[in-house]
């Protein structure tokens, strides 16, 4: 059964709603974050030893916290105690980081870096949205000649609200299931790789083997009345997965790729009910990595996915032939430039009901560096959620944005930054009564400082 315990966190009562306990505990933060950077620019570490120290200050303007445009029904309410999402409401957001790095390299074929990086978000005119991220990361490795070998973990644990959103009727679920409002509640999220490559002749073999777990620390509860309001239930996932590369030498500008990989995906109970959606997975992969041109890099991964599922729905697709892609190409026109085309499509359980979708990301870059100091940085993506039947749901979101560094010496740097989300749903009203619910736009500027050391 999922947790019905309210865990109050670190998140002090004060910060929502004292605006001097607001001033004070950033004002705190920030003080404390800089004399841990100077004590560090006074310790001599060993030669092998690299520390490094940063705080960030980031001030910035959401002109749509909860993702929705769609208003209320006249009369329509939800139960007591519940963070009911209002459209089209906009906060300042104001978010403290403080970071730590080391990094330890006593001979070439082990090393080991970790950080800590806790986010603490205020959300001005929301504080249901407030939240504490906790981001670490272990990676051990090392190389000799052509061996390379590494294994990296990833942790985040979010500090926040343990009640889901709720959206009055007509609203629904955010496209692609509000990731935004997701990533702000209680969760626990560990993601681990690990892959070592073995030189043969002029090529290599790769065993490789990675884990992902999705722990969501949030209530379930049941919809009792889903024509009024939507409580949007989260749901546990993971991912693990092995395999091997081979990759043969192309003329000296690369390798050409062939890889297998066997998985499995679980996802967890939605109110005590069993998930028919879990399976066992085989995927084959071709692809190519390395540099044909000076100007022209590619790390390119895809193939067919063959899957075996858990007894699901009659209605579902299962002879649906599936696609894996891990696909960037980096362009390098000028010495000052670097475009990057990234292409992402793989299938998982879904996080807010019992059903699976292809996770599908299109995403374009162009960096452009003016100065020494002054880079700036386009770029344009297009994120889908496209899930299979019997679920009706398939979600195109566009993103545009645009980001200005402004490094003023070697400690201190500026950042400017933009972006615009379109949420588009791509089914029949008739099919998905609330569909044009999941539809939303939202502008969001910020700026931020960041010293480091």
């Amino acid at each position: 059964m999922k947790r019905m315990i309210h865990k109050p966190g670190i998140l002090l009562p004060g910060l929502r709603v004292n605006a001097t306990g607001w001033f004070t505990a950033v004002a705190g933060i920030t003080w404390l974050g800089m004399a841990a950077c100077e004590a560090l620019a006074g310790w001599q570490p060993a030669s092998n030893v690299t520390l490094r120290a940063g705080l960030t200050v980031q001030e910035l303007y959401d002109d749509n916290v909860y993702i929705l445009d769609t208003a209320p029904a006249p009369g329509v309410t939800a139960p007591q105690g519940l963070t009911v999402g209002q459209a089209r409401l906009a906060s300042w957001v104001t978010s403290v980081t403080p970071s730590a790095t080391v990094a330890w390299e006593p001979w070439d074929l082990f090393r080991l870096s970790a950080s800590y990086a806790p986010e603490f978000q205020w959300f001005h005119n929301a504080p249901s949205e407030d939240h504490v991220a906790h981001r670490a990361t272990l990676s051990v490795g090392g190389h000799r000649d052509r061996f390379v070998w590494d294994w990296r973990h990833q942790w985040l644990g979010i500090d926040g609200s343990h009640l889901g959103p709720v959206t009055l009727r007509p609203g629904d679920c955010r496209a692609i299931g509000g990731i935004p409002l997701r990533d702000r509640r209680d969760a626990v999220v560990y993601r681990t790789q690990w892959r070592a490559t073995v030189p043969v002749d002029g090529g290599f073999v790769r065993p490789v083997a990675a884990l992902y777990v999705h722990d969501f620390r949030t209530d379930q509860r049941p919809n009792a009345e889903p024509s009024r309001y939507l409580y949007d239930n989260f749901i546990d996932r993971w991912d693990a997965q092995g395999g091997l590369d081979v990759g043969w030498p192309v003329e000296q500008k690369g390798h050409f790729l062939i890889g297998y990989r066997f998985g499995h995906q679980h996802q967890g109970e939605l109110l005590g009910k069993e998930s028919p959606y879990s399976n066992d997975y085989h995927r084959f992969l071709v692809g190519f990595e390395g540099v044909p041109a000076s100007w022209l890099k590619l790390a390119v991964l895809a193939g067919p996915d063959v899957r075996d599922w858990d007894e699901p729905p009659a209605a579902f697709r299962q002879s649906e032939l599936l696609y894996w892609v891990d696909a960037t190409v980096t362009l390098l026109p000028t010495a000052r430039d670097t475009i990057t085309l990234r292409a992402v499509r793989y299938e998982q359980p879904a996080f807010t009901s019992h059903s699976v979708y292809e996770d599908i990301l299109y995403h374009a870059s162009w960096h452009h560096r003016f100065t020494e100091s002054l880079t700036v940085a386009v770029s344009l993506s297009l994120y889908i959620g496209d899930w299979q039947a019997p679920a009706m749901r398939e979600d195109w979101i566009y993103t545009p944005g645009v980001v200005a560094r402004y490094r003023l010496d070697e400690h201190w740097e500026v950042e400017c930054s933009y972006s615009h989300d379109t949420a588009v749903n791509r089914v029949s009203t008739r099919l998905a009564p609330y569909a044009e619910g999941r539809e939303y736009n939202r502008n969001r500027v910020g700026v931020s400082v960041r010293y480091s050391y």
